[in-house]
């Protein structure tokens, strides 16, 4: 099954407790359950169609060339860089 398959099935079955829900409305009233359940099968939807527009659309990814050949030790070339993290020779911690 594929994930347009799966979006499919899963907008169907919400939109059945959306009716399921709609006729226990009606039977009900405005009860705070129901209310509830409203609610949360309102921010199911929204979720639903987030999800269904972020597997439509397309992905792009910048791809990064990383070279094989050696690095340009000019750019390390101010000493410092040996001992950065541990402190510099000959200082000390406040």
């Amino acid at each position: 099954m594929t994930i347009s398959d799966e979006l499919a099935r899963t907008r169907s079955a919400l939109g059945a407790l959306e009716k399921s829900l709609a006729a226990l409305r009606n039977r009900l009233g405005p009860h705070l359950d129901v209310l509830r359940l409203q609610d949360d099968v309102d921010r199911c939807s929204t979720d639903l169609r987030r999800l269904e527009q972020q597997v439509r659309a397309p992905r792009h990814h910048d791809l990064v060339v990383i070279p094989d050949d050696d690095r340009d030790h000019a750019l390390w070339g101010a000493g410092d860089v040996d001992h950065e993290g541990v402190g510099a020779p000959g200082r000390r911690a406040p």
